[in-house]
């Protein structure tokens, strides 16, 4: 496991370039038969389009990267996709750009431009996030502290997760692996050990990376 970059969500873009109509559907996939399945449907969709030209890249075993032309000019459509995704160092990403044309060639110059930058923007418009390994923990925390401890997470960005109201109050954090031991011995001090920690699995997060 590591981090990584990816999309936020399932998304899509469109414009228009002298009278073609290019639309960039992009999705989160997790293996090479998932991003497969997005090409499908997408193709079977949009299947009136001229074109459906896609790339991949995932992770499984090693790295993945796949292309496809689809009928336009060798090295004008799958291969100006994936570079986007690779200048971004993007993984587990699927995308297919649809071409509707319009009746005005573009070359082979603005062809790459135009697959470029419709994936280009679609990435930017839906945002992209890291997959962070986190480690997780079930906290046991007695009432009169919990509004004390929700102040303390708010300002340490650490989000609460399944709060229950019980008894105590339990609920789950996780925590960037570089911060874990740090973290758990100020929980610790601060709320003078009566808050019980119980560690549990390692899992991503997805953690929103800003705009520059």
């Amino acid at each position: 496991m590591e981090n990584y970059k990816t999309i936020a969500q399932t998304g899509s873009h469109e414009k228009d370039i002298k009278k073609s109509r290019f639309i960039a559907h992009i999705a989160q996939v997790f293996s090479e038969a998932e991003a497969n399945e997005f090409i499908k449907k997408i193709r079977q969709q949009e299947a009136g389009a001229t074109h459906n030209c896609t790339a991949f890249i995932v992770k499984e075993n090693v790295l993945i990267e796949r292309m496809s032309d689809d009928g336009e000019p060798s090295g004008t459509a799958g291969s100006p996709i994936l570079n986007v995704l690779q200048q971004q160092n993007l993984q587990n990403v699927a995308v297919v750009v649809t071409r509707y044309f319009g009746g005005i060639k573009l070359g082979a110059g603005g062809l790459i431009r135009a697959y470029s930058s419709t994936t280009a923007e679609a990435v930017k418009e839906i945002g992209l996030v890291e997959n962070r390994i986190q480690q997780g923990f079930e906290l046991t925390i007695p009432y009169h502290l919990f509004d004390k401890f929700d102040n303390y997470a708010k300002n340490e960005k650490i989000n609460l997760e399944n709060n229950q109201f019980t008894a105590d109050v339990k609920c789950e954090i996780y925590l960037d692996l570089n911060i874990v031991e740090e973290a758990v011995q100020n929980i610790k001090d601060l709320f003078q050990n009566q808050i019980q920690l119980k560690e549990t699995q390692k899992t991503y997060k997805q953690v929103p990376i800003e705009a520059n």
